[in-house]
């Protein structure tokens, strides 16, 4: 994803939406080495769209 094609609201959700994603792998007692790059990828969406709703 390139930042600069977002504008500011849209950087503060992507930034909003990853530290839910780091806050959720911290729950589960996980790294995010520990998670496949389609895991987080699904996490990544689920946690935006819930910030957006």
């Amino acid at each position: 994803m390139n930042a600069d094609l977002l504008n500011q609201q849209e950087q503060e959700r992507v930034i909003a939406a990853l530290n839910e994603c780091y806050r959720r792998l911290e729950a589960a007692e996980m790294t995010p080495q520990e998670i496949s790059q389609d895991g987080f990828c699904l996490m990544f969406t689920s946690a935006y769209h819930m910030l957006n709703n």
